[in-house]
Parts: C-alpha cells; sequence; structure tokens
C-alpha cells in the first residue's frame, strides 16, 4: 500500500507543489529559529561571563594574597654562584689586559687619558651594581653586573689594539731612520 501511495505522490507533484505556506507559517517558523539562537547564544555569554569572573577571581588573589613576588622569589643562592663564576672569570681577563696595557706604559707609549676616565667610570658603575645586588638581589642587576665587565674588556681590548697599533708603527719607523743615519 505504501508502494501505491508513493507512486500516486510521485506522479501527481505538480499537483502539491502549487500551494506556498502561508505568511503565520513561516513567522512560526522564524520564531522558532530564532528562539533556538537566542538560547545558544544566551547560553554561551553565560559561560563566558563565569570564566571571566572566576579568572579575574584567580588573579586578584594572587595578586595581593599569593606568595612571595618574583623579585622576592629569585634565588640569592644560584645567583651568587652562577654570577661568582662569571665574575671570576672576566675579572681575570680584564687583569690581564690592564697588566698588557700597563707593559706599554713602562716602554714610553702613552695611554689615552678618556680611556682611564671610562676605566674609573665604569669600575663605579660595578661597585654601584654590586651594591643593589646585596640589597636587591635580581636577574636584572645580574645582567648589568655582566654587560659592565663586557664593556670594560671590550674597552681594554681596543685599547691594546690601539698601543700595538701604534708600537708596530714606531718599530717600522725607527729602522728607516736608523738606515737614514
Amino acid at each position: 500500500m505504501s508502494d501505491q501511495f508513493n507512486e500516486f505522490i510521485r506522479q501527481n507533484r505538480h499537483e502539491f507543489d502549487d500551494m506556498e505556506p502561508t505568511d503565520k507559517v513561516w513567522s512560526g517558523v522564524y520564531k522558532g529559529l530564532n528562539s533556538s539562537v537566542s538560547r545558544q547564544y544566551n547560553w554561551v555569554w553565560k559561560a563566558a561571563s563565569i570564566l571571566f569572573f572566576i579568572t579575574s577571581s584567580v588573579l586578584f588573589y594572587q595578586l595581593n594574597y599569593g606568595g612571595e613576588p618574583k623579585s622576592a622569589a629569585f634565588n640569592k643562592e644560584s645567583v651568587n654562584d652562577e654570577f661568582l663564576s662569571v665574575e671570576s672569570f672576566y675579572v681575570q681577563k680584564i687583569s690581564e689586559k690592564k697588566e698588557l696595557i700597563y707593559d706599554f706604559e713602562e716602554s714610553n707609549v702613552m695611554v689615552d687619558e678618556a680611556f682611564e676616565q671610562d676605566l674609573q667610570k665604569l669600575d663605579a658603575m660595578y661597585e654601584v651594581l654590586k651594591d643593589e645586588l646585596k640589597s636587591n638581589p635580581s636577574k636584572k642587576v645580574v645582567d648589568a653586573l655582566i654587560l659592565n665587565l663586557l664593556v670594560r674588556v671590550d674597552i681594554l681590548n681596543k685599547e691594546l689594539q690601539e698601543l700595538e697599533d701604534y708600537a708596530s708603527k714606531n718599530k717600522k719607523e725607527e729602522p728607516e731612520k736608523e738606515v737614514n743615519v
């Protein structure tokens, strides 16, 4: 029987398609669609507001009542151990380079006064930074101390290079003078 019914619908389909649903039917369909969509968005907004409230509460608690701040949690012992090894390495390099420069001074090659002033300023800054490290140990202070050491090594290297260039230039001129005499 269902086969006969299906066959009847297929044969007379064009007669069924001439009727359009009324506006009342379409408005009911739209109301049904809008209400499910608005319910879905209401649920999403509720979930988002709850998530925002929980996140804000947790952040507020951590900022105001949480454990130690990051700078206080900075491990002083690990800073001291790591920094002491780096410091000893660079202090040794600086001492070696200063000795080489003073050897040039003994051979009557004058060292630039601006160079010595720069080194004195860097030494003073280094002492201030070391005091800061004792009172407020932080990664920024350690980085500044290491940068200070690197700058001093760089300045010493440049001065050594200038002195060596000057000395080699003078040695080349001396034999020529002897030949001319």
